[in-house]
């Protein structure tokens, strides 16, 4: 009887899991009138210094000097590499196929072509000159992350599952020069939302992913400016997030019929004061005549 009990118990728990997915699930659809979002990303306060790594290891491919690695990038007091991203939505355009090209800083890029489904298609990683891709990109619960090197060295991904100052290995697997490597993204809560990435071989390989669930996301480019198109006309939650910031900022906005929505976000940088050194006390004196 106990037995049967149980698993009843757990094909409720099946169903229940499965409607949710199914109620959850994003559905290409046409999208009739859509509107725009578009805006920019600002940044007040100093930015911080780009920080400084050694090369270790094959130098004839990532370089004798050390690497300089931005982790808050901004021109003008405008910010880059902000994943924006909008909730809520259940419906409307096709994802696109999304490709992280490495390389240097002023050549990496994201390409998002045309072409996919209702599902994410995964994330495509192409390392080069010891480089991932830009800073921040986007993943997806159950997709792959894709890795296929275009350096002749090994690099060792090892992928964290983030939430706030926690961070929980996923994977710590070895991809050969000019290999290939796929690695699904599996994180144990739906709490968390952010995967970081770097190289156990190259200490400057690091770049964080925000995890989404439709096709309506963006970057922020170099001069703070975003757009997301395509908008089915709604009221939604639109979130900027940046991995150097500890909370992500969010906005209600309103879509109208082929409107353009203006949503503007400014952040503000930290820098740690460093610590005053302490000098020593003086000796005492000796006294005397």
């Amino acid at each position: 009887m106990r037995t049967k009990r149980v698993a009843i118990t757990a094909s409720v728990f099946a169903i229940a899991t499965w409607l949710a997915h199914t109620a959850s699930a994003y559905e290409v659809a046409p999208v009739k009138d859509g509107g725009t979002i578009s805006g920019t990303i600002s940044l007040t306060g100093p930015v911080p210094e780009l920080r400084r790594f050694k090369v270790e290891k094959t130098p004839e491919v990532c370089g004798t000097e050390d690497r300089l690695v931005a982790e808050i990038r901004s021109k003008d007091n405008k910010l880059a590499d902000v994943v924006l991203l909008l909730e809520e939505v259940a419906a409307g355009k096709p994802f696109p196929k999304e490709e992280v090209q490495g390389g240097p800083p002023e050549s990496a890029f994201h390409s998002q072509v045309p072409g996919g489904n209702a599902e994410f298609p995964g994330t495509t990683i192409k390392p080069k000159e010891c480089i991932f891709g830009p800073y921040t990109g986007v993943i997806a619960q159950g997709k792959m992350l894709n890795f296929r090197n275009q350096d002749p060295v090994k690099h060792s991904p090892h992928t964290y599952a983030s939430k706030g100052r926690v961070k929980t290995t996923m994977h710590n697997e070895d991809l050969e020069g000019e290999g290939q490597l796929d690695l699904e993204v599996k994180f144990a809560k739906a709490s968390i939302k952010v995967l970081k990435l770097e190289c156990d071989q190259h200490e400057h390989m690091q770049n964080w992913f925000r995890k989404v669930e439709n096709p309506y996301y963006a970057f922020s480019a170099e001069d703070g400016s975003f757009t997301i198109d395509q908008v089915p006309p709604g009221t939604y939650k639109l979130i900027a997030w940046h991995p150097k910031f500890k909370r992500e900022q969010k906005q209600e906005v309103t879509v109208s019929a082929n409107g353009t929505t203006e949503a503007n976000f400014k952040f503000k940088a930290r820098i740690r004061p460093k610590a005053t050194p302490v000098e020593p006390a003086a000796a005492p004196s000796g006294g005397g005549e």
